[in-house]
């Protein structure tokens, strides 16, 4: 076959396209690869089961790492305030940051600025059992992402960072991603 003629095949006949991991339906019922909350909470259920393991051992394991988070970023004024970040039931709250106090690893502080009002901070302790914790995250977060490249992973850290401040703008608490990509807690 002659150059000109190869050449007019394979613009008649294309070679197949490398299919997209991301299109591929492999192991997603018929019909559910357009179902963005039933892909929601698969990625969210898969996320959970991750996490638990890797914070097992902290009082009400992922909640309480949350909250415990939240105490060492000093996300909240109060303990109402950081159940309203959290979307905890205020009394569900008490109980939570009671544990995480009889563990050692949050107390309650005076406000200094109101002295009716306790603010809710990491020990030293729940410091460094935050820091293995999110190590541990940060490994189960990556094996959950592994099918994606890291600038995939980025955009949809941004992503997810653009639809949770979008949907708590108008509520208490601020954006919740003030830098997209540092999640590491800061000491108060």
């Amino acid at each position: 076959m002659s150059r000109g003629a190869a050449e007019a095949d394979a613009a008649a006949h294309p070679a197949p396209a490398r299919p997209d991991p991301a299109a591929d339906p492999a192991g997603i019922p018929t019909g559910f690869e357009h179902n963005f909350g039933w892909l929601l909470g698969q990625c969210f259920r898969a996320y959970t089961e991750a996490v638990e393991l890797a914070v097992a051992d902290l009082p009400h394991g992922h909640r309480g790492f949350q909250a415990l988070y939240g105490a060492a970023n000093c996300s909240a004024h109060n303990q109402a305030e950081l159940a309203k970040q959290l979307g905890v039931d205020r009394t569900v709250m008490v109980y939570l940051v009671d544990d995480l106090e009889k563990a050692g690893l949050a107390e309650r502080v005076a406000d200094p600025n109101d002295r009716r009002s306790r603010l809710i901070r990491a020990t030293e302790s729940g410091r460094a059992r935050l820091a293995d914790a999110q190590r541990a995250i940060s490994a189960a977060e990556a094996q959950l992402l592994a099918t994606l490249s890291q600038d995939q992973q980025k955009s949809l850290h941004r992503m997810l960072c653009s639809i949770a401040a979008h949907h708590r703008m108008s509520g208490p608490g601020g954006p919740p991603c003030q830098a997209a990509g540092d999640s590491t807690p800061t000491p108060c």
